[in-house]
Formats: structure tokens, C-alpha cells, sequence
């Protein structure tokens, strides 16, 4: 597609610049605002919660390991993202 305006050309820049910064915010906000899960029924697990915090666990590292795996645990919509991921992993497999 060949775009003669340089104006209509910035445009469209600085919507596909503004579209992914704009989810990562709607994704902090709803992060923010969503209750969090104790309990997953699709996995049938406790999910992480935020750790306490202790000057030797940062200092091992233990501390890092855990809010990473609370915020992976309670990230918003986080079963639909995982049964995209399932459907992208079936499909890429059986071709």
C-alpha cells in the first residue's frame, strides 16, 4: 500500500505505536481492580499470593521468584489467555 500523504503516514504510526501501550495499560488497570483468585477450578490449584516480605528473601533471590509467580498466577483474563495459547500450540503442532 503506497501512502502519498506524510501526514496520513504519521497517523497510522503513532496508532500502531499508541494500540500496545494502550493494552498494557488496560492490563495494569484491570490488574489493579480485579479481585484476586485463591483458588483455580480449570487447573485445580491454589493460586499464588502476594508474599511477605523478608530482607532474606531479596537477598536470596526467593522473594523475586515469588511475586513473579503471583503475578503470573493473577494475571487479568489469565484463563482465556491460556486457552489461546493451548489453541495456537494445537494448531502449530498438527501442521
Amino acid at each position: 500500500m503506497y501512502i502519498k500523504n506524510k501526514k496520513s503516514l504519521a497517523v497510522i504510526c503513532n496508532i500502531v505505536c499508541v494500540i500496545p501501550l494502550l493494552f498494557i495499560l488496560a492490563m495494569l488497570i484491570l490488574h489493579l481492580t480485579l479481585p484476586e483468585k485463591t483458588f483455580s477450578k480449570e487447573e485445580r490449584r491454589y493460586l499464588a499470593q502476594w508474599p511477605v516480605f523478608h530482607t532474606e528473601g531479596i537477598i536470596d533471590g526467593s522473594y523475586v521468584t515469588k511475586v513473579e509467580t503471583y503475578f503470573s498466577d493473577q494475571f487479568p483474563f489469565r484463563n482465556f489467555w491460556v486457552q489461546i495459547q493451548e489453541g495456537s500450540n494445537q494448531i502449530l503442532l498438527k501442521r
